[in-house]
């Protein structure tokens, strides 16, 4: 399952452009009656044609977003972790390899991280919302590189792992991304800024054009291959999201 549907990635386009219904409706053509029940989850896939151009989306990408189930192969060293928050829960990362165990957000529980990775080498959080780092205080004998520690294009050595740190800022601010290069896959811890199908929800245009500009700028370059991480949801992968993701529509 998905972290959002169709009708939550029209919501979030629409606050991200500051827009209101009423402006929509009148631009596209249509009745506000009929976009407030598309949000409402009924999918009306005229509405979605006539609308999401004005918001910069890909109307056949939200449309097909009921039938995408990305998939990504299994990377020995690299475990999931999920605990409670909202329908799906919040994601947290262990990444394991040789003598080094790197801990990525805590989620809102961090008992299973305890008991995987009993004796972590750093804990790296991804941005400052609770669900993602509520039991950092629990963590008191290990390193916490916290988001606005790290700056975006540095390098950190773990034995023979590579992190590069991205700025991911957008939904939050400051939000990093961990680019991590040694296990069977390259693999991207994104904390929010993006989900599989999705983006993290942002507060104004500004942060929202910074979030489109920082994933364009930053995650699209990533190989292909590249796993995708994020706080929510499934796992996916970058050529996935270039393909799919109905925030961004292929070059013309």
């Amino acid at each position: 399952m998905l972290e959002d549907d169709f009708n939550d990635c029209l919501a979030k386009a629409i606050r991200g452009h500051g827009g209101t219904i009423a402006h929509l409706a009148k631009a596209a053509g249509i009745t506000e009656s009929r976009i407030t029940s598309c949000l409402n989850g009924t999918e009306d896939a005229g509405v979605i044609q006539s609308i999401a151009p004005h918001l910069q989306l890909n109307p056949d990408r939200l449309l097909a977003l009921k039938s995408y189930h990305p998939k990504v192969p299994d990377v020995l060293g690299l475990t999931r972790v999920v605990s409670p928050f909202g329908h799906l829960g919040v994601n947290a990362f262990i990444v394991n390899y040789g003598a080094t165990t790197l801990l990525f957000d805590t989620g809102t529980d961090a008992k299973k991280l305890h008991e995987l990775a009993p004796s972590p080498t750093a804990l790296f959080i991804t941005h400052g919302h609770p669900d993602h780092n509520q039991a950092v205080s629990e963590f008191k004998h290990t390193k916490v590189y916290q988001p606005n520690q790290l700056h975006h294009g540095e390098q950190l050595k773990f034995g023979t792992l590579t992190l590069k740190v991205l700025d991911v800022s957008g939904h939050y601010t400051p939000a990093r991304a961990y680019f991590i290069e040694g296990l069977t896959k390259p693999v991207c811890i994104i904390g929010d800024c993006l989900f599989a199908g999705s983006i993290g929800g942002c507060t104004g245009s500004e942060n929202y054009t910074t979030a489109l500009a920082n994933i364009k700028d930053h995650l699209w370059p990533l190989p292909n291959e590249t796993i995708l991480c994020p706080g929510h949801g499934p796992l996916t992968s970058v050529s996935q999201e270039k393909e799919n993701n109905p925030f961004f529509s292929p070059p013309h």
